[in-house]
């Protein structure tokens, strides 16, 4: 015979180990805040192409994905910063504590991911062409995740190796970034 208050106690371990989200995505979020500030202040900030905000001001990034900041303003030539996803430390521990249920939550909510550089300050440099040169396109930032997108595929599917992923990422990041 079963003893019921063991079966009870498993059962009861199992259940909270499914319902608990993972240790991550309780902590730190599925978005992190990135502080933007530029020298001039008041430049605009677009994330992945998209306006939002001037500086100073703080970017909500989701840590599922890498991202482009670009700060452009008028007599100024714009800047350019790759946001890279690095996994966690909370990781870790979460397979430790949580196991793969607490985990899993946090593979699939991004939680799991840091966003580097965690903090952007840039001094833009005076325009001293006669003609204002084009704002950085929403196709630079498109592209830069689109090929980012495309590597993280390859890694995924074992098509390029750990050594060459990591070397691919880092000439995509210089690639887009600016300075």
């Amino acid at each position: 015979m079963y003893n019921c208050s063991r079966v009870l106690a498993c059962a009861s371990v199992a259940a909270l180990s499914f319902f608990s989200g993972g240790c991550a995505s309780i902590v730190k979020g599925t978005t992190q805040a990135i502080p933007v500030a530029s020298d001039p202040m008041g430049a605009d900030v677009k994330l992945d192409g998209n306006k939002v905000g001037q500086t100073p001001t703080s970017v909500e990034a989701k840590r599922k994905s890498d991202h482009l900041i670009t700060i452009e303003k008028v007599g100024y030539q714009p800047e350019s910063i790759a946001i890279t996803r690095n996994i966690g430390g909370a990781v870790f521990g979460n397979i430790i504590a949580g196991g793969l249920v607490g985990w899993g939550v946090d593979a699939i909510s991004g939680a799991q991911w840091n966003l580097s550089p965690n903090t952007i300050s840039v001094a833009l440099k005076v325009n001293t062409t006669a003609v204002a040169p084009a704002p950085a396109s929403t196709s630079s930032a498109a592209r830069f995740i689109e090929e980012l997108n495309k590597l993280d595929e390859m890694h995924v599917a074992k098509t390029i190796t750990d050594e060459e992923y990591a070397k691919m990422r880092t000439s995509l990041v210089a690639k887009y970034s600016s300075g």
